[in-house]
């Protein structure tokens, strides 16, 4: 059985700055994650050993999208899981 994802965080974006005709208009650049300790967004640091996945998500009163960073734990063979 995999395991779940675990830790989410918020994601902080902000619109791409510079135009080009690869990049959509409405595109968004990772700035950090949110911290309760800190007032502006903390770089997002990946540990080996962890995958991760971004899951979007719409705020219902605002209609602002929001995304989250999970993370898991990547089993190795000898924990007797097989990843899928």
């Amino acid at each position: 059985m995999a395991r779940p994802y675990a830790d989410p965080i918020e994601i902080v974006t902000k619109p791409v700055q510079s135009q080009s005709p690869f990049i959509p208009t409405s595109a968004r650049m990772v700035v950090g994650a949110v911290a309760p300790t800190s007032l502006d967004p903390v770089p997002i640091v990946l540990l080996p050993g962890f995958e991760y996945r971004l899951r979007g998500w719409t705020n219902p009163r605002t209609c602002e999208p929001h995304w989250m960073l999970e993370r898991r734990r990547v089993g190795r063979a000898e924990d007797g899981e097989l990843e899928s």
